[in-house]
């Protein structure tokens, strides 16, 4: 987790993989889980979720983040592609 004096943002960030020259990575790896949220947050609810990416990452996120009970008034995203 990177530090930040503003006490209501936290950015954890996560890869999904690791290159075999990147083994100096102390952060979080595997997809974004319900489970891994929680590791993070006290409570999953009332947070505001941001997700910006691929339509297809967008939609799969949004989805997790449903099912594990966020509403979608706390769901913001932008979708990009053609990268």
């Amino acid at each position: 987790m990177l530090e930040n004096s503003n006490p209501n943002f936290r950015l954890v960030c996560t890869m999904t993989a690791m290159p075999q020259s990147q083994k100096e990575w102390k952060g979080e790896t595997g997809f974004i889980s319900k489970e891994m949220l929680a590791k993070h947050l006290t409570n999953l609810q009332g947070p505001v979720y941001y997700i910006a990416g691929p339509p297809a990452m967008v939609a799969g996120m949004r989805k997790m983040l449903v099912d594990a009970g966020i509403v979608e008034d706390d769901i913001r995203t932008e979708e990009f592609g053609g990268y």
